[in-house]
Protein backbone atom coordinates (compact mmCIF):
# COMPACT_ATOMS: atom_id res chain seq x y z
CA UNK A 1 0.00 0.00 0.00
CA UNK A 2 2.83 2.69 0.83
CA UNK A 3 4.52 1.86 -2.44
CA UNK A 4 1.35 2.35 -4.46
CA UNK A 5 0.67 5.53 -2.45
CA UNK A 6 4.44 6.68 -3.20
CA UNK A 7 3.88 6.46 -6.92
CA UNK A 8 0.11 7.74 -6.79
CA UNK A 9 1.72 11.03 -5.06
CA UNK A 10 4.23 11.47 -7.42
CA UNK A 11 2.00 11.21 -10.37
CA UNK A 12 0.01 13.52 -8.56
CA UNK A 13 2.84 16.43 -7.75
CA UNK A 14 3.69 15.80 -11.27
CA UNK A 15 0.74 16.12 -13.24
CA UNK A 16 -0.14 19.16 -11.60
CA UNK A 17 3.63 20.49 -11.91
CA UNK A 18 2.88 19.72 -15.62
CA UNK A 19 -0.56 21.04 -16.15
CA UNK A 20 0.37 24.47 -14.41
CA UNK A 21 3.52 24.36 -17.00
CA UNK A 22 1.37 23.68 -20.11
CA UNK A 23 -0.85 26.33 -18.91
CA UNK A 24 1.73 28.89 -18.54
CA UNK A 25 3.24 28.61 -21.93
CA UNK A 26 0.09 30.08 -23.41
CA UNK A 27 -0.99 32.42 -20.59
CA UNK A 28 -0.20 36.37 -20.77
CA UNK A 29 -0.19 36.27 -16.92
CA UNK A 30 -1.35 34.46 -14.10
CA UNK A 31 -3.30 34.58 -10.35
CA UNK A 32 -1.51 33.47 -7.23
CA UNK A 33 -4.12 30.46 -6.95
CA UNK A 34 -1.87 28.19 -10.05
CA UNK A 35 1.21 29.18 -7.81
CA UNK A 36 -0.23 28.46 -4.37
CA UNK A 37 -1.44 24.72 -6.45
CA UNK A 38 1.85 24.18 -7.73
CA UNK A 39 3.71 25.09 -4.44
CA UNK A 40 1.34 22.26 -2.60
CA UNK A 41 2.17 19.90 -5.94
CA UNK A 42 5.84 20.16 -5.05
CA UNK A 43 5.46 19.86 -1.58
CA UNK A 44 3.23 16.12 -2.25
CA UNK A 45 6.28 15.42 -4.51
CA UNK A 46 9.72 15.85 -3.22
CA UNK A 47 8.44 15.45 0.93
CA UNK A 48 4.59 13.65 1.42
CA UNK A 49 5.47 11.64 -1.11
CA UNK A 50 7.73 9.78 1.35
CA UNK A 51 7.32 11.61 4.39
CA UNK A 52 4.33 8.96 4.89
CA UNK A 53 7.05 5.64 5.24
CA UNK A 54 8.70 7.24 8.74
CA UNK A 55 5.34 9.17 10.35
CA UNK A 56 2.44 6.87 9.21
CA UNK A 57 -0.28 9.06 10.91
CA UNK A 58 0.92 12.34 10.64
CA UNK A 59 2.68 11.72 6.87
CA UNK A 60 -1.62 11.27 6.11
CA UNK A 61 -3.03 13.77 7.77
CA UNK A 62 -0.57 15.92 5.57
CA UNK A 63 -1.00 13.85 2.87
CA UNK A 64 -4.73 14.75 2.91
CA UNK A 65 -4.26 18.61 3.82
CA UNK A 66 -2.06 19.15 1.14
CA UNK A 67 -3.75 17.16 -2.01
CA UNK A 68 -6.81 19.12 -0.60
CA UNK A 69 -4.94 22.73 -0.10
CA UNK A 70 -3.82 22.22 -3.62
CA UNK A 71 -7.49 21.05 -5.58
CA UNK A 72 -9.20 23.54 -3.96
CA UNK A 73 -6.63 26.28 -4.95
CA UNK A 74 -6.51 25.61 -8.62
CA UNK A 75 -7.72 22.28 -10.73
CA UNK A 76 -11.33 23.43 -8.71
CA UNK A 77 -11.68 26.44 -10.66
CA UNK A 78 -11.11 24.01 -14.01
CA UNK A 79 -14.74 21.89 -13.14
CA UNK A 80 -15.95 25.08 -12.60
CA UNK A 81 -15.00 26.55 -16.09
CA UNK A 82 -15.98 23.43 -17.71
CA UNK A 83 -19.66 23.75 -16.56
CA UNK A 84 -19.81 27.26 -16.42
CA UNK A 85 -20.57 29.45 -19.60
CA UNK A 86 -17.06 30.29 -20.34
CA UNK A 87 -15.55 30.42 -23.63
CA UNK A 88 -12.45 27.88 -22.60
CA UNK A 89 -14.07 24.20 -21.87
CA UNK A 90 -10.91 22.20 -19.84
CA UNK A 91 -11.29 18.95 -21.07
CA UNK A 92 -11.97 16.54 -17.96
CA UNK A 93 -9.03 15.28 -18.14
CA UNK A 94 -7.38 18.35 -16.72
CA UNK A 95 -9.83 18.16 -13.56
CA UNK A 96 -10.45 14.62 -13.01
CA UNK A 97 -7.28 13.49 -13.10
CA UNK A 98 -5.45 15.31 -10.37
CA UNK A 99 -8.91 14.05 -7.76
CA UNK A 100 -8.81 10.79 -8.89
CA UNK A 101 -5.51 10.30 -8.45
CA UNK A 102 -5.59 12.61 -4.83
CA UNK A 103 -8.52 10.14 -3.86
CA UNK A 104 -6.54 7.15 -4.45
CA UNK A 105 -3.59 8.65 -2.55
CA UNK A 106 -5.77 9.42 0.46
CA UNK A 107 -7.26 6.27 0.91
CA UNK A 108 -4.49 4.26 -0.11
CA UNK A 109 -2.74 6.72 2.99
CA UNK A 110 -4.92 5.82 5.43
CA UNK A 111 -5.44 2.27 4.52
CA UNK A 112 -1.61 1.42 4.70
CA UNK A 113 -0.67 3.57 7.63
CA UNK A 114 0.08 0.20 9.64
CA UNK A 115 2.38 -1.38 7.37
CA UNK A 116 6.07 -1.26 7.49
CA UNK A 117 9.18 -1.06 5.00
CA UNK A 118 12.65 -2.00 5.53
CA UNK A 119 14.53 0.94 6.08
CA UNK A 120 17.29 0.75 3.07
CA UNK A 121 13.56 0.75 1.29
CA UNK A 122 12.56 4.12 2.50
CA UNK A 123 15.61 5.51 2.08
CA UNK A 124 15.55 4.69 -1.27
CA UNK A 125 12.51 6.22 -2.09
CA UNK A 126 12.78 8.81 -0.29
CA UNK A 127 16.16 10.30 -1.90
CA UNK A 128 15.37 11.26 -5.47
CA UNK A 129 11.43 12.81 -4.93
CA UNK A 130 13.35 14.99 -2.43
CA UNK A 131 16.21 15.98 -4.36
CA UNK A 132 13.60 16.69 -7.09
CA UNK A 133 11.05 18.51 -5.55
CA UNK A 134 14.38 20.39 -3.55
CA UNK A 135 15.57 21.45 -7.17
CA UNK A 136 12.62 22.26 -8.73
CA UNK A 137 10.82 24.41 -5.57
CA UNK A 138 14.18 26.08 -4.90
CA UNK A 139 13.75 27.47 -8.99
CA UNK A 140 10.79 28.59 -8.46
CA UNK A 141 11.80 30.03 -5.12
CA UNK A 142 14.40 32.20 -6.73
CA UNK A 143 12.73 33.16 -9.78
CA UNK A 144 9.79 34.57 -7.82
CA UNK A 145 11.87 36.50 -5.69
CA UNK A 146 13.61 37.71 -8.04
Amino acid sequence: MKILTYILSLLLGGFVYFLFAAYMTVSAGFSASPLISVGFAILIFGFLSWFHFYKPKIGAILLTLAFLAMYFTWPIYLLFEYFGNSEYKPSPIEFLTPIILGTLMIFLAWKGKNSELNKWTKLILAVPPAIIGLYIGGFMAIRLIG
